[in-house]
C-alpha cells in the first residue's frame, strides 16, 4: 500500500472510529506512532503542526548532573542460574495465528496476560474498562473485572485513553494482587492513574471493583501518548510505562517532558508495590529530589508503546513509538546501569531531532535497532507495537526472537541478537500477517501466556490470536 493511500485510509479510519492510536497522537491528524490503547490507539506520526499548549513552565530545565555513574547497576534481577540456549542467528520459521476463541471477537481489545497460578487463562483486556477471562477455548460469561464506569475513553482523534495496562503480583495465587493502568472518568480532568485491585477470596474468576490503593495519580494535559504497559521485572518491582504527555515533538517546557527528571512523563517507572509509602519509588533507582523523581528508573522515552522482560534473561525490550520518521527498539541488560537516557526529545531514534539538547544527552542509550519509516521488514509501519521474545516450546526454531510489529502494517519482523550482544536477524517473519490490512485491524499488543507461547491482540478487529507454527 502507498503511503498516500495508507494515510488516506486511517484518517477515514479515524473518522470513524475505528483506529486506536494512528488517529493523530499530535495535532497535525496524521498517524501517529503510539498505540492508543484509547479508541485510535497510535498517534498520527507528528510531521509537523504546532502541539497544543500544555501549560508547562518555558524554564522547567533538569540539572547538568543528572548522569548515572558507571558504577551504578541495575538490582539483582533474579535471573537464574542456567542461561537460554546460545543464538542460533537463523531467520524465524514461518508463523501463522489462530483466533484463541473460535468465532469471538472483542470489543477494542488492547493487552492480553496470564496470572500466576492460573494456567492456561488468559486474561483479556478491553480499553473500555473490562478484563475478560479465556480458558480452555471459551470466554467466561461474566468479566473478571468490570471497572467501566470510572474509566474514560472519550475525546476523538488521537486520543489514546481507557483501561491500557495489566499486571499481576508475582504472588498473586497467594496475595490475590494485581494492578492496572487506566485514565479515569472522575474530577472532568485528564489523569493517569496506577491502581492496585484484588481478586474475591471466594471466586477465583472475579475481583473486586473496588479500587485497594493508588499508587500514581498524575494530571495530563493532553488524551495522548499515554504510554500505559505495567508489568513485573524479575526483580519483582512494577514498571510503569509513561509517555512524554502527548503533542508534536514533546514541546513541554523548554526541554520537553522526556528529559525532564522532575516530571513522571517520558519514563520509565520501577514501584515497589510492597513498600509502605507515599511515593511507591523501588530502592536502587537512581535519582532522588532535588535531581530528580525517586519513580524514574529509566528516562528520555515517548511513548514506549509496550516493552517486556525475557523470561530466560531477564532483558528488558521497549519499543518506542517515533515522531514521524523512525521507530525504535531500546535494550537494557539485566545487568545494565539503572538511569538510562533513550534520548528524546535531543534524539529520534539515532538521528538528532532537537540539536540544541543533544548536550543534554551525553551518555545515549541508542536503539539496539533504529527503524526509518519505509526502510524497514514492515511495510507500511508508522507506529511500533513491541512484543516478546520468545521462549515457548511449541514452535521449532524461533527459540530467542524478539518478535514486534506495527499498528498500521499488516505484518511482524523479528529481532535476534548473537553472543556478543549484536543484531544478528533483524528480518520479516514469513506467514504472518494481520489477515488484511493492517490499519483496519489496529496491531494494539502482544501477549505472553504462562506457556511463554505469544499471542497478538488487534484493537480495530476486535481479534485475539495465539501465534502458532504455519
Amino acid at each position: 500500500m502507498s503511503r498516500k493511500l495508507s494515510r488516506t485510509l486511517l484518517f477515514s479510519l479515524c473518522a470513524l472510529g475505528l483506529a486506536i492510536g494512528a488517529c493523530g497522537d499530535d495535532d497535525d491528524g496524521g498517524a501517529d506512532t503510539s498505540v492508543d490503547a484509547a479508541e485510535d490507539t497510535n498517534p498520527a506520526p507528528d510531521t509537523g503542526g504546532d502541539a497544543a499548549d500544555t501549560g508547562t513552565p518555558d524554564d522547567t530545565s533538569v540539572p547538568d548532573d543528572t548522569n548515572v555513574p558507571d558504577d551504578t547497576a541495575m538490582p539483582d534481577t533474579g535471573t537464574p542460574d542456567t542461561g537460554p540456549p546460545p543464538p542460533s542467528c537463523e531467520s524465524p520459521p514461518a508463523l501463522t495465528a489462530v483466533d484463541v476463541v473460535a468465532g469471538r471477537t472483542f470489543n477494542r481489545p488492547v493487552f492480553v496476560t496470564h496470572a500466576p497460578g492460573d494456567d492456561g487463562a488468559l486474561y483479556i483486556v478491553e480499553r473500555a474498562g473490562r478484563i475478560l477471562i479465556a480458558r480452555d477455548g471459551a470466554v467466561l460469561p461474566d468479566p473478571f473485572l468490570d471497572i467501566s464506569s470510572v474509566v474514560t475513553t472519550s475525546g476523538g482523534q488521537g486520543d489514546e485513553r481507557g483501561l491500557l495496562g495489566l499486571a499481576f503480583h508475582p504472588d498473586y495465587a497467594d496475595n490475590r494482587r494485581f494492578f492496572v493502568f487506566y485514565t479515569p472518568s472522575e474530577g472532568g480532568s485528564l489523569r493517569n492513574v496506577v491502581a492496585e485491585y484484588r481478586r474475591r477470596g471466594a471466586d477465583p474468576d472475579e475481583a473486586n471493583p473496588s479500587e485497594q490503593q493508588r499508587l500514581m495519580d498524575v494530571a495530563d494535559s493532553e488524551g495522548n501518548h499515554n504510554g500505559g504497559m505495567v508489568a513485573f521485572g524479575p526483580d519483582g518491582m512494577l514498571y510503569v510505562a509513561m509517555g512524554d504527555e502527548g503533542g508534536a515533538g514533546d514541546r513541554h517546557g523548554a526541554i520537553g517532558n522526556g528529559l525532564d527528571l522532575n516530571t513522571l512523563f517520558g519514563s520509565m517507572l520501577r514501584l515497589d508495590v510492597d513498600r509502605p509509602g507515599a511515593d511507591f519509588a523501588a530502592a536502587g533507582n537512581p535519582f532522588s529530589a532535588p535531581e530528580g523523581l525517586p519513580q524514574i528508573w529509566a528516562y528520555g522515552l515517548r511513548n514506549p508503546w509496550r516493552f517486556s522482560f525475557d523470561a530466560a534473561t531477564g532483558d528488558m525490550w521497549i519499543a518506542d513509538v517515533g515522531q514521524g520518521s523512525r521507530e525504535e527498539i531500546d535494550f537494557r541488560a539485566a545487568d545494565a546501569p539503572v538511569g538510562a537516557n533513550f534520548g528524546w526529545r535531543a534524539y529520534e531514534g539515532n538521528a538528532v531531532f532537537d540539536a540544541s539538547l543533544v548536550s543534554r544527552v551525553p551518555e545515549h542509550a541508542a536503539p539496539l535497532v533504529d527503524i526509518p519509516r519505509g526502510d524497514s521488514p514492515i511495510a507500511g509501519s508508522c507506529s511500533i507495537t513491541g512484543g516478546y521474545v520468545y521462549r515457548g516450546e511449541a514452535i521449532a526454531g524461533l527459540g530467542g526472537n524478539y518478535l514486534f510489529g506495527d499498528y498500521c502494517s499488516p505484518f511482524l519482523a523479528a529481532v535476534q541478537r548473537d553472543a556478543d550482544g549484536e543484531v544478528c536477524v533483524y528480518e520479516r517473519v514469513p506467514g504472518l500477517t494481520s489477515g488484511g490490512d493492517g490499519a483496519a485491524n489496529g496491531l494494539a499488543s502482544f501477549g505472553e501466556g504462562d506457556d511463554g507461547e505469544l499471542y497478538l491482540v488487534y484493537v480495530g478487529s476486535g481479534h485475539v490470536r495465539r501465534i502458532v507454527a504455519e
